[in-house]
């Protein structure tokens, strides 16, 4: 084991002393600075909105115009068939007739279920946090 580490060590030694360093040219540091004043120079993108401020005014003046209309409109006096219906008899509680029995072992298992998710959550959150950070 020693004796490969040295051979490799002796093989680096002997590239490196073959390699020449490189040199920088005269005016590199000139070179260099001209292109980052080049990139500051850049225009930067401006920032211009989907949907611009006269489309929004349009859109809102629509919508208040859609809104007074309504409200001003005559009510229309119809003596068609739609009213002919008996309105009565209709019922707006689509759950009036329905009635179940909930066991307390569920009351208790939702509950229970409840507080274990209210616990997790934020143990789970702050454990993948804690990973994700560099």
């Amino acid at each position: 084991m020693e004796k490969d580490e040295k051979k490799i060590e002796a093989l680096i030694d002997q590239l490196m002393s073959e390699d020449i360093l490189e040199q920088t040219s005269f005016n590199f540091t000139d070179s260099v600075m001209s292109i980052v004043e080049a990139v500051s120079n850049s225009t930067v993108a401006v920032y211009k909105p989907l949907i611009s401020k006269p489309v929004w005014f349009i859109i809102l003046g629509s919508f208040v115009a859609l809104v007074a209309y309504i409200y001003l409109k005559e009510p229309i006096t119809n003596n068609g068939w739609f009213n002919s219906f008996e309105w009565s008899n209709i019922s707006l509680n689509p759950f009036a007739k329905l009635s179940f029995n909930v066991s307390t072992t569920l009351i208790y298992a939702f509950a229970f279920l409840a507080i274990m998710v209210g616990v997790q959550v934020p143990l789970l959150k702050h454990y993948f946090n804690k990973r994700m950070a560099f």
